[in-house]
């Protein structure tokens, strides 16, 4: 891969639509070569190494817009490729908020390792199917795979704003289930990235963790009756529900539809003061971060919420340029949520009636951010400690709400390689039989 030159090639897809008739342009290439191993049904089953390459063309004239993303490179396929680019820039609406970010001089990245270790990724591997039967004989590895991905990515567009990325990760899922006779546990998986293979895959992410539970909840039943009670939001679960704050409060979509709940109060308290939460993917703690933004801007960490007061919006270039209010210096990516001062047992004892959620099935949020949905994997806590895991349970409530009033945050934490999150207590939420 180091004889590919993509920075040539996304200046040559900018001038092709320049030559075309483009006020404005910019060009995003990306080249990745996965090297696989997987394991089916409990079985190492295959390795392969697979290379894919996209490239991605935005043409801009007269305030219209049109884009078009291609895999083959050659100078036929990009002039092409520009073409219609601009053809669909002047079939579409014209829009003032449609633009290319500033000048700045071409910066490159590198991290990661340059090439896979083959051996120990196998012995890796190994080592966690071996110790998945022996720790927990009735769990199943349904999938499992561990990858490293050597990447690289280019960005160029017309006003002279240039990026270049390298990289190199490992990254690893599992996903199992549970049997015990005839009961069997709902599914449950987990996952994260890393630069080295320094530790046990089984302490990836939650995966040892969630293996375990699996093989606690062959037998699950619903909750008895309905009550308003407490939530433990997991780390699994908090990534979820971050999500659900993006896409009705802080991204573009809620903002520029004006139905964010929040778009009056960047500088004001939003959630509890327990609650802050940033965007790092140049943090120390992120390894599968990024250096650069998709609309050619340099990631710079921030705060989003910070003691529950609202920082910053995820809005991109356009969503700003839309909306007039500040694009996000991060991107809204890696996050990072501080860690609190409470141990995790000790938020066990101080729930009366609620759920330890540690999957969470439902549809996305309405725009005023209520939910509703099934709690999967998760436990029943009562009087402070957790009696026994549940099954066809339905969890309602409103996303807002929910992090308004959080009383507690966990000192541990998971560190997924893109993410830091911690546990989470919140109350105010309906809990029922299904």
């Amino acid at each position: 891969m180091g004889d590919f030159n993509g920075i040539e090639l996304t200046r040559k897809a900018v001038e092709a639509m320049k030559a075309a008739g483009a006020d404005k342009a910019q060009s995003s290439l990306s080249r990745g070569e996965q090297s696989e191993l997987n394991v089916d049904a409990g079985r190492m089953s295959l390795y392969r190494t697979t290379v894919n390459v996209s490239i991605g063309l935005t043409a801009h004239v007269g305030g219209r817009k049109g884009s078009v993303s291609i895999n083959r490179y050659d100078d036929d396929s990009i002039r092409e490729a520009a073409a219609d680019a601009m053809a669909m820039a002047r079939s579409s609406e014209p829009d003032p908020a449609n633009d290319v970010s500033p000048a700045r001089p071409i910066e490159r990245f590198r991290s990661g390792a340059a090439e896979p270790d083959s051996q120990a990724m196998y012995d890796r591997l190994r080592e966690f199917i071996d110790y998945a039967r022996s720790a927990y004989p009735t769990t199943r590895l349904e999938q499992c795979v561990l990858d490293f991905g050597r990447g690289e990515s280019f960005y160029t567009n017309s006003n002279g704003a240039e990026f270049e990325d390298r990289s190199g990760l490992y990254s690893f899922f599992a996903m199992f289930t549970s049997k015990d006779g005839a009961d069997a546990s709902s599914f449950n998986y987990s996952g994260a990235a890393h630069r080295t293979l320094g530790k046990a895959l089984k302490d990836w992410g939650t995966i040892d963790g969630l293996m375990r539970q699996s093989a606690e909840q062959t037998r699950v039943s619903p909750v008895s009756g309905a009550f308003e009670g407490d939530l433990i939001l997991t780390p699994d679960c908090l990534g979820d529900f971050l999500g659900y704050v993006d896409g009705v409060y802080l991204g573009d979509y809620p903002l520029i539809t004006g139905n964010s709940p929040w778009k009056d109060k960047l500088g004001q308290p939003v959630v509890s003061p327990l609650v802050t939460v940033r965007s790092e993917p140049n943090g120390p703690a992120i390894e599968a971060g990024y250096s650069y933004t998709g609309d050619g801007f340099r990631a710079e960490n921030c705060a989003v919420i910070e003691a529950g007061v609202l920082r910053n919006f995820t809005l991109g270039f356009y969503g700003s340029n839309k909306t007039g209010k500040p694009r996000c210096p991060s991107g809204g990516g890696a996050i990072v949520v501080d860690a609190g001062a409470s141990a995790l047992e000790d938020m066990v004892r101080d729930v009366k009636r609620g759920l330890l959620l540690a999957r969470f099935s439902g549809g996305s949020p309405s725009d005023n951010g209520d939910f509703s949905g099934v709690a999967k994997n998760s436990y029943l806590i009562e009087d402070g400690k957790i009696v026994r895991p549940v099954g066809e349970t339905m969890v309602a409530g409103n996303v807002g709400s929910l992090f308004g009033s959080v009383r507690a945050v966990s000192r541990e934490r998971v560190d997924y390689g893109s993410a830091v999150l911690p546990y989470m207590l919140a109350g105010g939420v309906s809990v029922s039989g299904k």
